[in-house]
């Protein structure tokens, strides 16, 4: 595996990306070295995924700091963001203004990648070169070495997104960019050679499964990750019926991405991911079970903070399985505690989506007199009476009692991210 590039030329003898694309990126990256200048701090809300690169690798060439940014922050994170740092140089429309008389600046080469966390107030992860690099090279351990190539339909404002990018220039491999949008229309990449990833949530994967077209697409990939929310009962099911090549993964991006992997093979409840850690990462269980990761893929701090940390506590609730396996359970900060059990909502919504999986769920704790919090479903969608009534009827086939909704009530559009997964704060406002 490479080290990161230290220079323009170090880095442009690596292409990752069809001649073409690679021609234009080159051009890009020439000007945006051009522009920033050594050590500063740069924002980037580039809509388009070449043009993020180029800002995003011209910044660390400089050794500067560059901040991720989507380019559809409401005012409200926009006046956040403001009072979280400021900025030499700004790239996109996002109407942040420049600041190029700002006198702090970085001694080394950060990213700073924007997290939600579990308070939903707006965080950057802190990342160097060697925790991103640590974070390549887990993965690229756990494939054999191979060169990590993939077909990249997540945003670059994510740590999913941009990671494919670093696994390309790190180990040999490829990218190719490819919108979300273009896949569901069944627009797929072709003339495609070698090994190729694709990075998927179960919603995605769930909507390409119904078409025959997408499911071949699959099958032609080496290996499909799927994260960021734990799958269906039903959709682990078709994973195994179609044979796809499916990786459950869990990480964060406090971790650089993937810390946790998992193959279709294993055995898992609906609901929950499972997997081993990767190569150079360590799991360990509190007493009261949480989740804690130790890699030199740990993030250094949440902006300001640059710490040389290894550790990081998750806040997700897991268990040990067979043979090594992490089962992570979902959020400790969202579990619902009634009449003295523990729900958590992962696994309540992933059996309302086995019963209709064309509808989103999103389950919660809400105050009650007598049980301290009672369970409460919201579908996104109409449901009449009757719906309602059978999926009750039907949910202690595969839920506890104490876990079943005591209401279900129906919402226009559920809260979520640009990934697609459920903003669990804003779930709450809902109610």
């Amino acid at each position: 595996m490479n080290t990161f590039p230290q220079s323009k030329n170090s880095f442009l003898a690596r292409p990752f990306l069809e001649k073409k694309n690679w021609c234009l990126l080159k051009f890009q990256l020439e000007e945006a070295l051009e522009m920033i200048h050594p050590g500063e701090s740069v924002l980037c809300a580039e809509r388009d995924p070449m043009r993020t690169v180029a800002v995003v690798m011209a910044t660390l060439l400089r050794g500067g700091g560059i901040f991720l940014a989507n380019p559809d922050w409401s005012e409200h994170e926009l006046e956040s963001l403001n009072q979280i740092a400021s900025f030499h140089k700004v790239f996109g429309a996002l109407g942040v203004e420049a600041n190029p008389t700002y006198a702090s600046g970085f001694e080394e080469a950060r990213l700073m990648v924007p997290s939600g966390g579990s308070s939903g107030a707006l965080r950057f992860c802190v990342h160097s070169l060697d925790t991103l690099s640590a974070g390549v090279k887990q993965l690229w351990q756990f494939h054999g070495k191979a060169d990590l190539s993939s077909i990249n339909c997540l945003p670059l404002f994510h740590v999913s997104g941009l990671m494919p990018v670093f696994r390309a220039c790190l180990t040999g491999g490829q990218v190719i960019f490819h919108s979300w949008s273009e896949l569901l229309s069944g627009n797929f990449p072709s003339h495609i050679e070698g090994h190729w990833s694709l990075s998927l949530v179960p919603t995605q994967l769930g909507r390409l499964l119904r078409s025959e077209t997408a499911v071949r697409f699959l099958h032609g990939m080496d290996v499909v990750y799927l994260g960021g929310a734990g799958p269906s009962s039903d959709l682990v099911q078709a994973i195994r019926t179609e044979k796809l090549p499916i990786h459950f993964v869990y990480g964060m991006t406090e971790t650089a991405a993937m810390a946790v992997i998992g193959s279709r093979a294993e055995s898992t409840p609906g609901g929950r991911i499972w997997g081993s850690p990767l190569p150079g990462v360590s799991a360990q269980l509190t007493e009261d079970g949480e989740i804690v990761l130790r890699s030199d893929s740990v993030f250094r701090g949440y902006y300001p903070e640059d710490s040389t940390r290894k550790e990081f506590a998750t806040g997700d609730f897991g268990e040990w399985a067979g043979n090594g396996q992490l089962c992570v359970f979902g959020r400790k900060d969202f579990l619902i505690n009634t009449g003295g059990e523990k729900v958590t909502p992962e696994e309540v919504e992933a059996a309302l989506s086995g019963l209709l999986p064309d509808r989103t769920f999103g389950v919660l704790g809400v105050t009650d007199p007598d049980w301290g919090q009672r369970v409460v479903a919201l579908v996104e969608g109409s449901l009449d009476e009757l719906m309602i009534q059978n999926i009750l009827e039907t949910l202690p086939r595969y839920l506890a009692p104490f876990k079943i909704p005591k209401e279900i009530r129906s919402v226009d559009c559920l809260p979520k991210s640009a990934l697609g997964k459920l903003d669990r704060k804003a779930l709450k406002e809902l109610y």
